[in-house]
């Protein structure tokens, strides 16, 4: 008996022309390959955090737009299977790590630095092996979604391949792992893999040589310092969650959402300026608002104790926004929407 595959697929019909991808996202043919022809030089640095390493980049101008129309006209028809959870309506960390909880092992994997492994090759294979489009069509949407020949992590097409790069082996890879009892998932360049029954040295050598034997098919190598195996007689982590019994934050990192929210307190008392106190309040409202998700009785006190500060604080002036002419470097804190939830968090 085969094994059941299931793939990520897209039920549509391929575009054959530049003219029909161009009506598909509701442009002129002319100006879908003007932009395509300066996109290169339509993207600007979001400014790391401190102490991160990552380059992360987001489109500007026309072709920010057309990327919210290649979201919204072509990959929001794509069915993505559940073992891909990274950046997709519904899933995010806390689904992902909850298809581990309540095993007795499991191995993670992180891919070392996938976005820029990630060739414009491999890009151009989903557009025109996996969507089926013509070579044309192809190569105009690997011009849009590319750049400098490699997948730029943080735009808003980054994810959306970045689950799709692996379409010919990865359905096998996780049915492959099914019929040995082992659920699989990734979570964009998380890879996790668990099971309810434990695992011999043996087994878990052939299922990380599998996963290997994958990302070396894509160019992509896994950081072999950020491998991990976990019993359940320890605790089990995935995606920066505990997963025992359920998804739940760990002690460190309730502590310091415990300590954000008393330095806003001991900040109140000391007399900062409203405009410091009301940036302090938005920053442990929204670790308090996370914390919550997985400790709601201790969210819901740390949440009165912001509130209460809130409560003190004159409504703000109303402003009004300035375009700078020119390309811009966001700062670390617009960029947290492009971040994974957990890296709000630092690290232990």
């Amino acid at each position: 008996m085969g094994l059941y595959l299931n793939k990520p697929s897209y039920p549509c019909d391929p575009i054959r022309t530049v003219a029909a991808l161009a009506k598909t996202l509701r442009i002129s043919a002319a100006e879908l390959l003007r932009i395509a022809d300066r996109a290169s030089s339509s993207w600007r640095m979001v400014k790391s955090k401190p102490g991160s390493t990552r380059e992360t980049f987001d489109a500007h101008g026309p072709l920010k737009a057309l990327h919210k129309e290649i979201k919204n006209r072509i990959f929001s028809r794509v069915y993505f299977p559940d073992y891909l959870q990274g950046s997709l309506k519904g899933r995010d960390y806390v689904s992902n790590a909850d298809l581990h909880k309540n095993k007795q092992i499991l191995i993670c994997e992180d891919v070392k630095q996938f976005f820029p492994s990630v060739s414009a090759a491999f890009v151009e294979d989903v557009w025109r092996g996996f969507f089926g489009f013509s070579g044309e069509v192809a190569g105009v949407l690997t011009r849009l979604t590319t750049k400098d020949g490699a997948l730029p992590q943080g735009s808003i097409t980054s994810s959306f391949l970045a689950n799709l790069v692996m379409w010919r082996r990865e359905p096998l890879l996780q049915a492959k792992l099914a019929t040995m009892g082992i659920t699989y998932s990734r979570y964009v360049d998380d890879m996790s893999m668990s099971s309810k029954e434990h695992l011999d040295k043996a087994t878990q050598t052939k299922v990380i040589g599998m996963v290997y034997g994958m990302l070396a098919e894509h160019g992509l190598r896994a950081g072999r310092h950020k491998h991990e195996v976990f019993s359940a007689s320890k605790r089990m982590i995935t995606t920066k969650l505990i997963v025992n019994r359920k998804p739940s934050l760990t002690t460190a990192k309730r502590s310091r959402v415990r300590a954000q929210v008393h330095q806003l307190e001991m900040a109140a008392k000391s007399g900062v300026s409203h405009i410091e106190l009301r940036e302090l309040a938005n920053k442990a409202s929204q670790s308090v608002g996370q914390l919550a998700r997985f400790h709601k009785r201790s969210g819901e006190l740390l949440r009165d104790r912001v509130k209460m500060i809130r409560t003190k604080l004159p409504e703000p002036a109303p402003s009004f926004p300035t375009f700078p002419k020119g390309d811009l470097i966001i700062d670390a804190q617009a960029a947290d929407e492009l971040s994974a939830p957990w890296e709000h968090f630092s690290e232990e």
